[in-house]
């Protein structure tokens, strides 16, 4: 349906949109609306992405030629669906059954766009990343100078177009890894000034518990990418030894920041609301009281902390709105998505395995203190894209892996060589000397290559396998759907 830089622009779009900000900002700013969920500007664009996701899954399998959607986990997509499913039930018993409803239809819709994100290919994913974080960032700082009434909230603290410093924070520790994989790949100005630009952000937000991600994300990517990749070039007890040195120690240095900070207003705070939604947790500790509608029930915020719209982090949320079979399921999908990202950069520890692995725990590590779970945030649907992109990770067989740099044979699960996502290949008779591909424009073939390995070829599969079998009765390229788009 559409491909290559254009399917990585859109996915951008969806994420702005996801980040709910900029709707905001113009429901308020520009509109003049009270800037509500249900207000004209935010939820028919929300409603519009959700819907557009579906679509291009549904619609997929119409398409007459070039590369078809891979196929992803069954188990982890269906928990992520079943998670909308159960959303959406809430309304029966729900404090605010309208609210509930529509909200939890959006929730059943977020893992399609999901799939389309997990099968963009490594360089596509970055560009989205980085176009959506990144433009996000050039507008905070462009608003900070041209309207700073606009972009500073009542403390003075940077929020751009967002609408508090605590949802700018996190799509700058995202445009940080996203800049760092673009100056690993070669535009190292564009990535390099991305970066600076990301962190200024960070510090001008003053989130602690943001910049304190981002930091652990780096870290924990960095020693087991690092380690990794020793250990596979001096597989002796002293690399091992080295690895589980520097994560000690790294966990010595978070678990004493924590102790220093225990008392700090972040935290305090925090636990406070903790403590009072407890309460009302306890009231309906299985099936939670409707998605999202405890925040709408005015009579049960008896304390003035239970007016801030959100618990303040994901679990105490997920049992808030639906309860312990909520939070099975969110975390069946978040634990895959680690597992998954884990197991991959521990099969190859390579730039994928890195941005994904610090993105991953980014994002796990924002939802300990941050409600991301909630409005139909970008935080949930990339957890939901890697755990269906990564999720294969977790059955492969051990025969199934290759040293770095070995391009090996296509496999038939959509997973090429160096973590690729291709095509399936159909059962054949007959063998064709022309790679099935997705996600890859024709005028990438000359110029992609993998910054890694070095080798010449298209960015999202195996070029350097010949041998690449066609259906039975297939004349030529150019009669087979599976050719190079």
């Amino acid at each position: 349906m559409f491909a290559g830089s254009l399917r990585s622009a859109v996915v951008a779009v969806w994420l702005v949109v996801l980040t709910n900000g900029p709707l905001f900002f113009l429901s308020r700013r520009v509109f003049g609306l009270r800037g509500a969920w249900e207000d004209p500007v935010v939820q028919p664009a929300i409603v519009f992405t959700a819907g557009a996701a579906v679509a291009f899954v549904v619609l997929d399998k119409f398409r007459l030629v070039g590369g078809r959607l891979a196929p992803v986990p069954r188990f982890p997509f269906a928990a992520a669906v079943m998670f909308g499913v159960w959303a959406t039930m809430s309304a029966w018993w729900s404090l605010q059954p309208d609210i509930t409803l529509w909200r939890g239809v959006i929730y059943v819709a977020l893992p399609f766009l999901g799939w389309v994100i997990a099968d963009l290919s490594h360089d596509r994913f970055v560009d989205a990343l980085v176009w959506a974080a990144g433009s996000l960032v050039v507008v905070s700082l462009a608003l900070l100078i041209l309207w700073p009434d606009a972009a500073l909230d009542p403390n003075n603290d940077w929020r751009g177009p967002m609408t508090s410093r605590n949802s700018l924070a996190p799509i700058c520790g995202l445009a940080v890894f996203g800049g760092l994989a673009w100056w690993k790949r070669g535009a190292r100005r564009a990535g390099g000034l991305l970066v600076l630009a990301s962190i200024a952000g960070l510090w001008g937000s003053g989130s602690r518990t943001a910049a304190s991600a981002a930091a652990i994300a780096i870290f924990v990517s960095l020693v087991l990418i690092m380690g990794r990749r020793r250990y596979l070039a001096h597989p002796v007890w002293t690399s091992t030894a080295l690895g589980l040195g520097a994560g000690g120690a790294g966990g010595l240095v978070a678990a004493a920041g924590l102790a220093a900070a225990w008392d700090d207003p972040t935290f305090t705070q925090r636990r406070a609301i903790w403590r009072l939604v407890g309460d009302t947790i306890g009231d309906e500790p299985f099936i939670g009281h409707g998605w999202e509608a405890f925040w709408y029930a005015p009579e049960f915020h008896t304390d003035e902390m239970l007016r801030r719209g959100s618990a303040h982090g994901s679990i105490p949320e997920l049992l808030l709105g639906l309860g312990v079979v909520g939070l099975l399921l969110w975390s069946m999908v978040v634990g895959i998505a680690i597992a998954g990202v884990v197991a991959r950069a521990w099969r190859q520890p390579d730039t994928e395995a890195y941005l994904w692995l610090a993105v991953v725990t980014f994002l796990v590590v924002e939802n300990l203190t941050e409600s991301f779970v909630l409005w139909f945030s970008y935080n949930w649907v990339l957890l939901t894209a890697a755990a269906l992109r990564f999720g294969s990770e977790l059955f492969r067989r051990p025969g199934d892996e290759r040293p770095p740099g070995d391009p090996g044979k296509r496999d038939l699960a959509g997973l090429g060589p160096n973590g690729r996502r291709c095509g399936g290949v159909a059962p054949s008779t007959v063998e064709l000397s022309v790679p099935l591909c997705r996600d890859v424009d024709r005028d990438d073939v000359d110029v992609a290559h993998d910054t890694d390995q070095g080798l010449s070829c298209p960015e999202a599969c195996d070029v350097s396998s010949t041998a690449v079998r066609r259906p039975a009765g297939i004349d030529s390229a150019s009669d087979w759907p599976g050719k190079l788009v």
